[in-house]
């Protein structure tokens, strides 16, 4: 109840012990609070798609029906699938590193070979279809493994489910070179989906 309120009750009750009646002045309303104006909408900023050499996308066409073949085989998105194939290789078959990565999606030696037993299948790390499914097969490990979360799994395809491990043990920020790598799988697999990948790679193709 409001002071002012209280204190006319207060005195209209003292008032009636003289008087047979009385009038109370009503109690003065609150002012409504001012609105809150509206808040801005969020702007995202504006998307830069990956540039793709009139080679890499020759290649990158040639492969789609791999992709999207694995990529239903594992349950995965394809785009997600082509970005870490650009990413790895700019979908060169033939691409390997010192380290010892080959193919496509670039699989370690031991990587290759477990998932060729894995799927049964022969350890041909620079045959694409092999290569492509291999690598498909390993992020859908990761996938399981690490309870669906993308990044953990995309950090476990780039560092080594290990490191993944190791790293969730700290309350460290995640290191900024997988950052980096999730990041520009996820500006890969914007660029590829605007392209209409894997759907539309022979209406695409036919330009190149």
């Amino acid at each position: 109840m409001f002071a002012g309120a209280a204190l006319g009750l207060l005195v209209g009750a003292t008032h009636c012990a003289t008087h047979k009646s009385t009038t109370v002045a009503p109690a003065t309303p609150s002012e409504s609070p001012p609105a809150r104006p509206p808040k801005a909408a969020r702007t995202e900023p504006p998307f830069h798609p990956i540039s793709l050499t009139d080679e890499q996308l020759a290649r990158a066409c040639k492969v789609q029906p791999l992709v999207a073949r694995a990529s239903a085989a594992e349950n995965l998105e394809p785009n997600l699938v082509n970005a870490i194939v650009w990413l790895e290789s700019k979908f060169d078959p033939k691409a390997s590193n010192k380290s010892g990565a080959k193919g496509l999606m670039q699989l370690m030696p031991t990587t290759s070979k477990a998932m060729a037993a894995a799927l049964q299948r022969k350890n041909r790390p620079f045959d694409p279809e092999f290569n492509i499914h291999a690598g498909a097969h390993l992020l859908r490990v990761l996938l399981d493994k690490f309870d669906g979360d993308e990044k953990l799994a995309l950090f476990g395809y780039a560092r080594g489910s290990g490191r993944v491990r190791a790293w969730q043990k700290t309350r460290e920020p995640m290191p900024a070179g997988v950052r980096e790598f999730i990041a520009k799988v996820e500006r890969g697999r914007k660029t590829f989906a605007r392209l209409g990948f894997p759907d539309a790679a022979p209406r695409v193709c036919q330009k190149t």
